[in-house]
């Protein structure tokens, strides 16, 4: 048995629902790994064109559709959330930029922590836009813009809206005509945000109760920062494109590929929009996601080429308890490494 298909065969065995490891190379071979099931219904397999909610790795997209505006003049690193969003009561609004934003150092309250939304059943059904962002901004500042890292989903949905802003059409629009379209990404899809459904076949996700695994393949992921469905051959087109040069002009890539540090060092290597896994093979590029039912883990090795989408369908809560720890599933170094490593 080849390693990798043991390391996933174990995780299933261990307990999970199902798991995927998509490798695909420079001159295009791929290999494609899999245990357990897309559905625990039917015993449907999971496929490298099995659609299923890619969380966090929308960020990336959201970014990108921003650093193209900022190409074409329409946005700018330096401008204010008070300049796009004036009727919003966004705390430090008038110091906080686009770019802070962009690299996770707003200072603004995550609104995944919100009470209102920890528990599966508050996310079983869809939240708007501007509810969301609401909750977010309705919070005290964590602290003052750019003063330091800290993860934050509000931030990319206070981005969509000033794209949706910038350009008069919905971040779905500029999804579908920037980037979809272009690269082929048929299988891809945006949603808006009265939706939850997924287009058939896709791969189930569950979340692990007492009573044992409960799909919660509809369940509200965010927007602008995480509610992208896709498949794991249509990350690839988008990686490939985006750290190819396809997407940006070289020095908007390098500065989306620079990383600002802090003392003590924060928790993630954290770009616009983009993440830097330190391996021992060396550092990949991508970003990973995760939230109910699904864990998601989108990187490419620039120096070989190769690229590598890993995915659980199953979860064990999606936020951590304060002083609690993390037991939810996660793509283990191990296997991220075994992933990159030469055949």
């Amino acid at each position: 048995m080849h390693p990798m298909q043991d390391e996933l065969s174990h995780m299933v065995q261990a307990g999970l629902p199902g798991a995927f490891v998509y490798i695909e190379n420079a001159d295009g071979t791929s290999r494609f790994f899999t245990a357990g099931v897309a559905d625990v219904i039917t015993g449907r397999r999971m496929t490298p064109d099995s659609r299923y909610r890619v969380g966090s790795t929308t960020k990336t997209f959201t970014a990108v559709v921003t650093l193209q505006l900022i190409v074409a003049g329409q946005l700018a690193f330096e401008q204010t959330v008070q300049q796009w969003l004036p009727e919003l009561p966004v705390p430090n609004a008038e110091n906080l930029t686009i770019e802070h934003l962009l690299r996770m150092r707003s200072g603004l309250f995550d609104f995944v922590d919100d009470p209102s939304l920890l528990s599966l059943d508050a996310n079983l059904k869809p939240h708007r836009l501007q509810d969301v962002v609401q909750l977010g901004i309705s919070q005290p500042s964590r602290f003052l813009p750019g003063s330091r890292f800290e993860y934050c989903n509000t931030n990319y949905c206070v981005l969509e809206m000033i794209i949706e802003r910038a350009t008069g059409n919905s971040l779905q629009k500029e999804l579908q005509d920037r980037i979809l379209k272009p690269l082929g990404m048929s299988y891809s899809w945006y949603p808006a945000d009265d939706d939850l459904s997924l287009p058939e076949p896709y791969i189930r996700g569950y979340e692990h109760t007492n009573n044992g695994w409960r799909e919660c393949s509809q369940v509200f992921f965010g927007r602008g920062d995480g509610a992208l469905i896709s498949t794991a051959l249509d990350q690839s087109r988008f990686f490939r494109a985006l750290l190819g040069g396809k997407l940006l002009p070289d020095a908007l890539l390098t500065q989306m590929m620079t990383i600002v540090y802090d003392d003590p060092p924060a928790d993630e290597l954290y770009g616009l929009g983009l993440i830097a896994d330190p391996l021992p093979i060396g550092t990949v590029w991508g970003h990973s996601g995760d939230g109910y039912g699904y864990n998601n883990y989108a990187y490419l090795h620039r120096e070989t080429g190769r690229f590598v989408v890993a995915m659980i369908n199953g979860s064990y809560g999606f936020t951590v308890p304060s002083g609690g720890v993390d037991q939810r599933p996660h793509f283990s170094t191990h296997l991220k490494t075994l992933a990159f490593s030469p055949e």
